[in-house]
């Protein structure tokens, strides 16, 4: 970065240098003097020109490298420790002082949104509901492009009864990363939960698709497959079957009675 910034105050440098009008030239009262710098000048001023525009355009050029690319200043230690820290404490299921680690990280550092997040799923696992969802709300507000808090609000919003809402919730994290298994995963378990069983197939092979080691994959689907045959009728799920016998036997019950009557 600093070869870059020197970078950038040489080309500012010479930028201001040759862009400045040009000064008239003071010519020595000697004859051959005076020629030869009037013959450098007018030799040498389509190059010198030339040269101008090409420094002018990789100064601008160099600027536009460097504010495309800058990082994002990171978080500070601080709260990166204390982040980590919370995330230990989730994986010990202490969701209380989780939650105490990642406040105190957003204190530190308040557009911190991965902490944001955590702690929203901290509060949901705790049964804190209302307030995991608050902490969502603050994680999509400070990035609404994250994948993780999308799927994160999908987990409190079905914890709070509002599946719909938590479909949708999966269905916008899959339309910001299309190639995302844990977002698709999810749509599937939240259809197969609504019932809508075929669709819920459909989406799980959908992950299958994008990751075929993906854990419980088969089993949900598995699942669904069962969960679809036993909420079918079984006239439906034999429907073929009866209306074959349905074609032969009506036809014979027919005749059976044409044949009483005439005798």
């Amino acid at each position: 970065m600093f070869i870059v910034f020197l970078g950038m105050g040489t080309s500012a440098h010479i930028f201001v240098i040759h862009t400045l009008p040009a000064l008239p030239i003071q010519y020595s009262n000697e004859p051959f003097l005076k020629n030869y710098l009037w013959y450098i000048h007018a030799r040498y001023d389509p190059v010198i020109m030339l040269v101008k525009k090409i420094l002018c355009t990789g100064f601008f050029a160099l600027l536009f490298l460097v504010l495309c690319t800058m990082p994002v200043l990171a978080y500070s230690p601080d709260a990166t420790d204390l982040y980590a820290q919370g995330n230990s404490l989730m994986k010990n299921k202490n969701y209380t002082q989780a939650i105490a680690a990642y406040d105190n990280a957003t204190a530190l550092a308040p557009d911190y949104y991965e902490a944001w997040n955590r702690k929203a799923d901290a509060l949901n696992r705790a049964q804190r509901f209302s307030e995991a969802l608050a902490a969502s709300d603050k994680t999509l507000s400070l990035n609404p492009e994250y994948v993780q808090g999308w799927i994160n609000r999908g987990y409190i919003l079905y914890n709070l009864g509002r599946y719909d809402d938590e479909l949708k919730a999966y269905e916008k994290a899959i339309s910001i990363d299309p190639s995302s298994p844990d977002a698709w995963f999810n749509k599937g378990y939240s259809l197969a939960g609504m019932k809508r069983y075929d669709e819920a197939i459909t989406v799980f092979d959908k992950v299958q698709s994008l990751d075929p080691n993906y854990p419980n994959l088969a089993a949900n689907r598995r699942i669904a497959e069962q969960s679809r045959d036993a909420a079918t009728p079984w006239y439906v799920k034999n429907a073929l079957t009866l209306g074959i016998i349905t074609l032969f036997t009506v036809p014979a019950i027919a005749w059976f009675i044409y044949v009483r009557k005439k005798y």
